[in-house]
C-alpha cells in the first residue's frame, strides 16, 4: 500500500466516525419526536383525544399549551400546563402494584411533568392529593418500606454483585416527549463491594462514592524452623536397631527393657578420654590384693588411644599422685607410671582410707565439648562403714560432681558396703563391677576399660511420648544419671508403661563435632517377655529413687521400703 493510499483511508476513517458520532448525538437528543404514535388502551377503552393531538402540529400544541413554567427548588423548570377539561370519557384504571407506586413516587422525584396533578391523581387514585414536590432531594432509603428492603448479607457480598436499577413505570409516549434528555448514567465499576449494609450506608447521592474492596491480609507467617543440619545435629535413627523385652508390673501396668544395638557400619568420631585410677591402699586391702590391682591398672595402660590423658592416685589416710595434672599416653608416661606403682606399699595397720578427697581431686573446674572424664575405683569398701559417709558419698560428692565425671568401681563379691558403692556409680553415669576372687581383678578391669575405651557421645538426654495421649511412658535412669555411649556397645533404657501401646523413643547427646539424634518408633508386637532379670533391674531402679528421697530428707521409712524391694533378689542395700 502506497502513502497515498493511506492518506486516503486516514481521511476515511476520519470522516466515518465524525458522521457516525454525530448521528448518534443527534438521535438521542431528537429520537422521541420521530417515534411512532402510540394508542393507550386503558381497561380496553380508546382515548379519542390523544389521536387529536397526534395529527396536530407538535409545536403550535407546546406553544398554545402552556403559557408559564415553573422552577425546582434547583434551579430545572417544569411547563405548567392550562387548565383544560378532561374528555368525558371516563378512565377505567387499575390499581397499581406497590412495586409500580413505587416507581412512580421515584420517578416524580427525578423528573418533572408535563401534564397537571390532578391528571396524575386521575391515573392513579391511590396517590394522595396532597402530594408536592420536595424542596430538597429525599433519601429514598429512609421512605422505602420495610418488606421491600433486602436484609443485609450474614457474610461479604460477593465483588461481582451489582445493585439492580429499579424498573421504569409504563409512562405515556407524550409525557416522555415533554422531558429532557436523561443524562447518562456511567456503568458501576464490576468491583464494588458492599462493605456495611446498604441500611447503615449514607445516603445515595451522585456524590457518593463507592466503597474500595478491602485488601486481602496476608497469612501469619510461621517461624522457620530450624533444621538438623543447621543446628548441627546428625540423626542417627536407621543406625540402631532396638530390642525391647518388657514383663508385668505387679502394682499397674508394664515395665520394659529396651536395648540399643548400634550397627557394624555406624562410624562415630572418639571423644577423648582422661582416666583417673584410684587405688586403695588401706590395711584392710592386704598384700595379694594390692598387688594384683597394681598389675592390673599397669596392664590397661596399653588399652588406651594416643589422644587419651591419665593419672594415677594412691590414698589410705594420705595421698599420692603419678602427676600433678593428667599425663599423655607415650612411653614417657608409661616407664613413670610402672615405677610408681612398684613403689606403691600397703598401708599402716593404724592407718584408714580416707576416700572423700581423692574422689574430690577427680572433678576438673571445666569440662570441653570434646572430653569425657572417668575415675575408676578400686577398693574394699571398708571406709564407708558409717552412715554419715555413706550418705556423704552419694549426696555430697554426687552434687558437687554433677555429672563431671563418670565414676565406675572395681570391688569383690564379698566386699563390705557394695551396695552403697553401686548407687554411687548409678548416680554418676557409671557402674559398679565385682569379681568372685582377687584373680579377676585385672580381669574385670580389662573389660571395663574394652568397653568404655571408645566414647562416641555424652550428655544423653532420653525421653518417649505414646501415641495414645492417655498413656504415660516413664524412662529410666533420669537425664543427669544417663551414661555415656560408646562404640560397639549397647544402651540400654528400662521404663514403664501404663499399657501396650506403641511410643516414640528420642534419644539426643552431644558428639565430638555436634549433637546427634535418635527417633525411633518403638512397638510391643514383637517385643520378647522378660525374666526374672529384668524384674531384678526394675527393683533396683525403685530403690535407687527412694535413696535420692532419703538424701534430702533422711525418712528411715524410705529405706525400710527399698530394703524390702531389693530382698527377694539377694542385693546389697545402699545404707546399712
Amino acid at each position: 500500500m502506497t502513502q497515498k493510499h493511506k492518506k486516503i483511508l486516514t481521511i476515511c476513517i476520519a470522516a466515518s466516525l465524525v458522521s457516525h458520532i454525530a448521528a448518534v448525538a443527534f438521535i438521542q437528543r431528537h429520537s422521541l419526536w420521530f417515534s411512532s404514535p402510540q394508542k393507550i388502551q386503558t381497561a380496553g377503552v380508546n382515548a379519542p383525544w390523544l389521536s387529536l393531538l397526534d395529527k396536530t402540529e407538535r409545536d403550535q400544541i407546546l406553544k398554545e399549551s402552556f403559557e408559564s413554567t415553573n422552577e425546582f427548588s434547583d434551579g430545572r423548570s417544569f411547563a405548567k400546563p392550562k387548565s383544560e377539561p378532561l374528555p368525558q370519557t371516563v378512565l377505567h384504571t387499575q390499581i397499581p402494584s406497590p412495586e409500580e407506586t413505587l416507581n412512580l413516587e421515584m420517578l416524580s422525584y427525578n423528573s418533572p411533568l408535563p401534564f397537571p396533578e390532578s391528571e396524575l391523581l386521575s391515573f392513579n387514585p391511590l396517590l394522595n392529593r396532597s402530594f408536592s414536590f420536595p424542596e430538597e432531594p429525599l433519601n429514598l432509603f429512609e421512605h422505602l418500606p420495610k418488606d421491600l428492603l433486602i436484609p443485609a448479607p450474614s457474610h461479604p457480598t460477593p465483588a461481582t454483585l451489582l445493585l439492580p436499577p429499579p424498573p421504569l413505570p409504563s409512562i405515556p409516549s407524550f409525557a416522555l416527549a415533554q422531558s429532557p434528555a436523561p443524562t447518562p448514567i456511567e456503568a458501576p465499576s464490576p468491583n464494588i463491594v458492599y462493605s456495611e449494609p446498604l441500611l447503615n450506608s449514607s445516603p445515595l447521592t451522585e456524590s457518593s462514592q463507592i466503597a474500595k474492596a478491602p485488601v486481602p491480609s496476608s497469612p501469619t507467617t510461621l517461624p522457620k524452623l530450624p533444621t538438623l543440619a543447621e543446628l548441627g545435629t546428625s540423626s542417627y535413627s536407621d543406625a540402631f536397631d532396638a530390642e525391647l523385652v518388657f514383663s508385668p508390673d505387679e502394682d499397674k501396668g508394664y515395665i520394659f527393657a529396651l536395648t540399643l544395638i548400634p550397627r557394624p557400619d555406624l562410624k562415630l568420631t572418639k571423644i577423648r578420654q582422661n582416666y583417673t585410677f584410684l587405688i586403695d591402699r588401706a590395711n584392710s586391702i592386704q598384700n595379694d590384693r594390692l598387688h594384683a590391682t597394681k598389675n592390673a591398672v599397669y596392664k590397661v595402660l596399653d588399652e588406651l588411644y594416643p589422644d587419651d590423658t591419665f593419672n594415677i592416685i594412691v590414698f589410705d589416710s594420705k595421698m599420692e599422685k603419678l602427676s600433678p595434672s593428667p599425663v599423655p599416653y607415650n612411653l614417657k608416661s608409661l616407664a613413670a607410671a610402672e615405677e610408681f606403682l612398684n613403689k606403691i606399699s600397703l598401708g599402716s595397720f593404724f592407718s584408714q582410707s580416707n576416700l572423700f578427697r581423692p574422689l574430690f581431686l577427680t572433678v576438673p573446674g571445666n569440662v570441653k565439648d570434646d572430653e569425657i572424664h572417668t575415675a575408676i575405683l578400686l577398693t574394699d569398701g571398708e571406709s564407708l562403714a558409717k552412715k554419715n559417709d555413706q550418705r556423704a558419698l552419694l549426696a555430697e560428692w554426687t552434687q558437687y560432681n554433677q555429672g563431671k565425671v563418670a565414676l565406675f568401681a572395681i570391688s569383690m563379691g564379698s566386699d563390705a558396703h557394695i551396695g552403697t558403692m553401686d548407687a554411687a556409680c548409678t548416680f554418676n553415669k557409671g557402674k559398679l563391677s565385682t569379681s568372685p576372687a582377687k584373680r579377676g581383678i585385672k580381669r574385670k578391669l580389662l573389660k571395663l576399660i574394652k568397653t568404655i575405651h571408645t566414647p562416641v557421645a555424652k550428655n544423653l538426654r532420653c525421653s518417649a511420648i505414646s501415641r495414645t495421649p492417655q498413656v504415660k511412658v516413664q524412662v529410666f535412669p533420669k537425664s543427669s544419671q544417663m551414661p555415656h555411649l560408646y562404640l560397639d556397645q549397647p544402651y540400654v533404657i528400662l521404663g514403664h508403661v501404663d499399657s501396650l501401646d506403641d511410643f516414640i523413643l528420642f534419644v539426643q547427646g552431644r558428639v565430638k563435632d555436634g549433637w546427634f539424634n535418635i527417633k525411633k518408633t518403638i512397638s510391643f508386637l514383637n517385643a520378647k517377655k522378660g525374666n526374672q532379670s529384668l524384674k531384678a533391674e526394675w527393683a533396683l531402679q525403685k530403690a535407687y529413687g527412694l535413696y535420692e528421697h532419703y538424701l534430702w530428707n533422711e525418712n528411715p521409712e524410705l529405706l525400710a521400703e527399698a530394703k524390702l524391694l531389693l530382698e527377694p533378689y539377694e542385693y546389697q542395700p545402699a545404707f546399712q
